[in-house]
């Protein structure tokens, strides 16, 4: 993994369909170190020899709030590690979940849903 992203959306008004990008919040393993591949990151915290990514001021994303809608994009610059992933959440949906349950998408581009960590694995290993 070479990068993680959060990106904050609202809906424009309570009758709006439309949606707008709001606050991001950004880390980078700059320059990638392939001999230290993190495999679990806790969002709006930066790793240890990580860059946080900043897009403009005062834009940066430092808590999650239960009326937003989040997507969290992984990007990987190794083209023999996958796709790029993105899951979307809010915090009604993270609240829901049992323990030893994970949100995630069971395939590139399907609705997110609980899964327990071994279903998220195996689709995992099977999307790579």
């Amino acid at each position: 993994m070479s990068g993680i992203s959060v990106v904050e959306t609202m809906t424009a008004s309570a009758s709006a369909t439309s949606s707008t990008i709001g606050n991001v919040w950004g880390v980078a393993d700059v320059p990638p170190r392939a001999d230290e591949p993190i495999s679990q990151i806790r969002l709006l915290e930066t790793p240890p020899g990580w860059e946080l990514q900043t897009t403009k001021p005062g834009s940066l994303l430092t808590a999650f709030a239960v009326d937003r809608t989040y997507s969290v994009w992984a990007d990987t610059t190794d083209k023999n590690a996958g796709n790029d992933a993105m899951v979307e959440f809010t915090l009604g949906d993270l609240r829901s979940l049992s323990d030893g349950e994970v949100w995630a998408a069971p395939e590139p581009f399907a609705q997110p849903q609980a899964m327990t960590r071994e279903e998220f694995r195996r689709h995992a290993a099977a999307s790579c």
